[in-house]
């Protein structure tokens, strides 16, 4: 098995993912890994909560699961966020690494799109 992405880790009922948001995007959908977060582009506006329930329901989607299982738990600066996700960490861990395998992984001293 290989390693454990740093924008995942494993709690006790589900994950933690390091995220990126981009609102305002064209569609919504992950685009990279920078910085040891998940950067995902998402469509909808940062306006009364519309882009966190975007991208919680992205996000749960990729995980395999109903969009209530995922919310925003932590807010940080300039669109990072930390979201969790319930339900069996092994479970999920799987399928979010399998549905973001193939994301290009940018030189950490570039400047981020």
């Amino acid at each position: 098995m290989s390693a454990q992405p740093e924008w995942l880790s494993r709690r006790p009922g589900g994950v933690t993912l390091r995220v990126k948001s981009v609102p305002r995007s064209r569609h919504t959908r992950a685009v990279d890994v920078y910085d040891g977060m998940l950067r995902v582009h998402v469509a909808a506006p940062p306006h009364a909560g519309q882009a966190d329930a975007a991208l919680c329901a992205y996000l749960a989607g990729a995980a395999g699961v109903r969009a209530p299982a995922a919310r925003v738990w932590r807010r940080l600066a300039g669109g990072r966020k930390l979201v969790e996700v319930d339900g069996d960490p092994a479970a999920l861990s799987a399928r979010l690494v399998a549905a973001m395998a193939g994301l290009d992984r940018p030189d950490p001293g570039s400047p981020a799109p």
